[in-house]
C-alpha cells in the first residue's frame, strides 16, 4: 500500500544519508586542508538535502495517516449509529413484552406451562441481545477513543516533522552560506585558508583569555553589588525565539574544524531583535567597535559562579562595569555576515549565546527553562 511504499522510499534515503555521514566522519579525521573542508560542506549538503527530503516524505506519510485515520473515526462513528439503531429495536421489543400481563398471570388465566416458558425465554433471549448489543457497543466507543487519541498523536508529530522540516533548510542555507564564505575568503587558496585559520583560532583564543582573566575581577565587583541585585534568580531565554540552530559541542557544527562550538545559537532572530539579560549581573566586557566587522560580544558575571556571553551583537545598550537586572535589554542582535560586530565567519543572523561556569563553557540549556 502508499504508506509501505513511503516507508521503503523512507529507509533507502536514509541508507543514502547514512553513507554520506560516514563520509563525513572520514573526512574529519584527515588533515585540515581546504580541499577537505570543501568535501565536508558537500558531503554535509548533500546529506541535508535528503535528511529534507525524508522530511517531505515522512510529512506525506502522516498526513496520508491522519486521512486514513479519518475514515476510520467515520467507519466507527457509523458502526456505533447502526448499533444504537439495533439496540433502540431490543429495547421496544422488550418494552413490548413488559406492558404484557405478567408470567404468573399468564399462568393463572391460561393455565399452560408452555405458554409461561415461551414468554419467558422471549425476555431471555431479548434481555441476551441487549446486553451483547450493550457490550458491542462500548467496544466499538472504546476503538473510536483509541482512534481520536491515534489521530491526537499523529497530528502532533505532524507538527514536529514540519518543525524539523524548516531547521533543515535552515541548515542547508547556512551550510551553504559557511561554504560561500570559505571559497570567498580563501578565494580557493590553500595558504588562505591555512592563514584564514590562524586567525580565527586567534580571536577565539583571545575572547576565552579575555573573559577568564575578567572573571576574577569581575567577582569582585559583583560582591561589592550585594543587596543592589536579586539572588536565586532561574535563567530566562535571552531573546523570544527558543529554535536553537546550532548545539553546545554540536557534531555538525560547520566551523568544528577549528574549534567546538562553547554555546547554543538561537535561530529565527532577525537582526536587531533585542537581547536582555538571562540573569542580574555585573557587566565584565563590551566588546563592540561600530563600522567594524570584528565579532562583538558582552560578558555579564552572575552569582555562584556563572558568567554569560552573547555573541554577535550588531549594538550595545549597556556600559563595562555597570550592574544589570534580569530582562534589561542590554544590545541589539546582529550576525548578519559583513555587518557590525558579525565576526570573521558568521552563519547569519541569530543569537551566540554561552552560559560558563567559573569561566568554562558549559551547556546553556541546562540553565534556561
Amino acid at each position: 500500500d502508499e504508506i509501505e511504499e513511503y516507508q521503503n522510499n523512507l529507509s533507502e534515503l536514509e541508507k543514502q544519508q547514512n553513507a554520506y555521514e560516514n563520509s563525513i566522519r572520514v573526512k574529519r579525521q584527515e588533515i585540515n586542508n581546504l580541499n577537505n573542508q570543501l568535501g565536508i560542506l558537500d558531503d554535509s549538503i548533500s546529506k541535508i538535502d535528503l535528511e529534507i527530503q525524508s522530511a517531505k516524505l515522512n510529512i506525506e506519510k502522516t498526513n496520508l495517516e491522519i486521512e486514513n485515520i479519518k475514515l476510520e473515526i467515520e467507519r466507527k462513528e457509523r458502526e456505533i449509529r447502526g448499533q444504537k439503531d439495533k439496540m433502540s429495536d431490543v429495547i421496544k421489543s422488550i418494552d413490548k413484552h413488559e406492558r404484557k400481563k405478567s408470567y404468573l398471570e399468564i399462568l393463572i388465566v391460561k393455565g399452560e406451562l408452555g405458554e409461561f416458558f415461551k414468554a419467558a425465554n422471549e425476555f431471555q433471549v431479548l434481555e441476551e441481545s441487549l446486553n451483547e448489543q450493550l457490550s458491542s457497543l462500548n467496544d466499538l466507543r472504546n476503538q473510536l477513543n483509541d482512534r481520536k487519541v491515534n489521530l491526537e498523536s499523529r497530528k502532533k508529530q505532524l507538527v514536529k516533522l514540519q518543525e524539523k522540516l524548516s531547521e533543515k533548510n535552515d541548515l542547508l542555507s547556512s551550510d551553504k552560506l559557511v561554504k560561500a564564505q570559505l571559497l570567498s575568503r580563501t578565494q580557493g587558496q590553500e595558504a588562505n585558508f591555512q592563514k584564514l585559520l590562524d586567525e580565527v583560532k586567534a580571536e577565539q583564543n583571545q575572547i576565552n583569555a579575555d573573559i577568564q582573566s575578567l572573571e576574577i575581577e569581575a567577582r569582585k565587583k559583583l560582591l561589592e553589588s550585594q543587596g543592589k541585585l536579586p539572588v536565586g534568580e532561574d535563567f530566562i531565554w535571552p531573546v523570544p525565539s527558543r529554535k536553537v540552530t546550532a548545539y553546545f559541542h554540536d557534531p555538525d557544527y560547520p566551523y568544528r574544524y577549528i574549534f567546538e562550538h562553547p554555546a547554543v545559537d538561537i535561530g529565527s532572530t532577525p537582526h536587531g531583535t533585542p537581547i536582555r539579560a538571562a540573569k542580574s549581573g555585573y557587566v565584565a566586557k563590551v566588546k563592540f567597535s561600530p563600522g567594524s566587522t570584528s565579532y562583538g560580544y558582552i560578558l555579564l558575571v552572575h552569582e555562584g559562579g556563572l558568567s554569560t556571553v552573547y555573541g554577535h551583537i550588531s549594538k550595545p545598550y549597556v556600559n563595562e562595569d555597570s550592574y544589570v537586572v534580569q530582562g534589561e535589554v542590554i544590545a541589539l542582535s546582529g550576525g548578519t555576515p559583513g555587518t557590525s560586530g558579525a565576526g570573521n565567519l558568521t552563519t547569519g543572523a541569530h543569537l551566540h549565546f554561552e552560559v560558563r561556569l567559573n569561566g568554562i563553557p558549559v551547556d546553556p540549556l541546562k540553565y534556561l527553562p
